[in-house]
């Protein structure tokens, strides 16, 4: 018993029919390039020097 793409590949030979090319390529995936930060952004983007508040007593929020 074959399987049927076996049995395809018989008749293709037998008829002299061309099989098809696989023409899809596969997309590679863009490399992105490393974000060099300085010391000074890092501490921007963590929030250092932002106003901090907190809640005191009566629920209010105070900077702290």
């Amino acid at each position: 018993m074959r399987t049927i793409q076996q049995e395809l590949k018989k008749w293709m030979k037998v008829n002299k029919v061309q099989q098809r090319q696989n023409k899809r390529k596969k997309a590679r995936k863009k490399k992105r390039g490393k974000e060099r930060l300085t010391e000074r952004d890092i501490k921007e983007l963590m929030g250092v020097g932002r106003p901090v508040y907190r809640r005191s007593k009566g629920g209010a929020f105070r900077q702290r």
